[in-house]
């Protein structure tokens, strides 16, 4: 089941590629290589990213405490994404303005304050939902009775949105396209399930057809103004085409590999797409150019970004990074009976499939 959604997850942050290339090339000349309202549909490759997100998490979680896979979350995330922020903050600050707020959304991937405010790194509103959703299986893999406090806070900020930005993350319905990932991961798989993929793929196009995907922000994806929207049109079709990816079968190949550095892939295009844009205010070229030269060029650094970089320096942390075993006992010890899917032992898998896919998720998973 992994190395499919492994090859999903490029397909995805592919799309979201070509999707800010497209928009980059129509801002500065008004045109583009395809209909403005079927690029939109790169728009899903943000929430094909919260449904695997949702199945690996619910398939790597039992077994482990809750330190543990803090720990292996926060390593893998963290890092790349604070160093591709660096060169986002000036551009903010040249832009629309960097305020503490901002400065605080970056740092600890929290938007909500007083306000709701945007990490530098655009891409990185995701990585708050990221994170919260980590936050909560952690609370869960302390103990179960957790899982009925979360999803009362979560029904509760729902119906609270008007009340301000904290309940409007905390209840944003873009968590439950994690949910749905959690749910599709329990069921498993059934007959002719990978007719799911082609189903979902032909619903994303019906979509774009009848015009109904949402084209917002970052503000407005963090505040959920538009996400029951988002979840209708986008959010089924992605469940249906990760629930068919799920059915397939795949080795490890180049494709796999892509996926591997599709977490660089999906922080490094902005940065590159913003010094393409401005090189073309010196050397002005067609709109279709642009759009071939960013998605080439995202491509290969991103690849480089991976190897050169992502991965030697997850190497160096690991290295010097204390084990989270001693105090994650404690943490169990604490919170007994806290094991995610009833897995009953803690520090050990519940077949031999979890184990698989948690090696796969340490590795690659972003």
């Amino acid at each position: 089941m992994i190395w499919p959604l492994q090859t999903l997850r490029f397909a995805a942050a592919s799309m979201v590629l070509v999707l800010h290339a497209v928009q980059s090339a129509m801002r500065i000349s008004g045109v583009g290589a395809v209909p403005y309202q079927y690029a939109l549909v790169g728009s899903a490759g943000v929430d094909i990213f919260f449904v695997i997100s949702g199945v690996i998490m619910a398939t790597v979680a039992p077994g482990r405490t809750a330190a543990e896979f803090i720990q292996a979350r926060v390593l893998r995330v963290v890092p790349i994404y604070l160093l591709c922020s660096i060169p986002a903050l000036p551009m903010m600050a040249i832009g629309p303005g960097l305020g503490w707020r901002n400065i605080l959304a970056t740092v600890f991937l929290w938007p909500a304050t007083d306000q709701m405010a945007a990490p530098a790194l655009g891409v990185a509103w995701t990585l708050c939902f990221e994170m919260l959703f980590y936050a909560a299986v952690a609370l869960v893999l302390c103990d179960r009775r957790w899982l009925y406090a979360l999803a009362s806070t979560f029904v509760g900020a729902f119906l609270l949105r008007w009340a301000g930005p904290v309940f409007q993350f905390l209840g944003n319905p873009i968590i439950l396209e994690f949910m749905a990932g959690v749910a599709i991961a329990k069921v498993g798989k059934v007959p002719w399930g990978f007719a799911m993929l082609p189903l979902g793929i032909a619903a994303l196009f019906f979509m774009a057809w009848l015009e109904v995907i949402p084209n917002g922000h970052t503000g407005l994806f963090l505040t959920g103004e538009e996400n029951l929207q988002r979840l209708a049109v986008l959010g089924i079709p992605a469940v249906l085409i990760v629930y068919g990816t799920m059915h397939l079968r795949a080795q490890q190949s180049v494709w796999t590999y892509l996926g591997e550095a599709s977490y660089s892939l999906y922080l490094v295009h902005p940065i590159l797409i913003s010094a393409l844009v401005i090189m073309w205010v010196f050397y002005p070229v067609e709109p279709n150019v642009i759009i071939v030269v960013a998605i080439l060029v995202s491509l290969v650094a991103s690849w480089r970004v991976h190897e050169r970089i992502e991965k030697p320096m997850i190497a160096w942390i690991k290295r010097r990074m204390p084990s989270a075993a001693g105090w994650a006992n404690a943490t169990v010890t604490a919170f007994p009976g806290g094991h995610l899917l009833g897995v009953e032992k803690p520090g050990s898998f519940a077949n031999a499939s979890a184990a698989a896919a948690c090696k796969a998720a340490n590795a690659h998973d972003g």
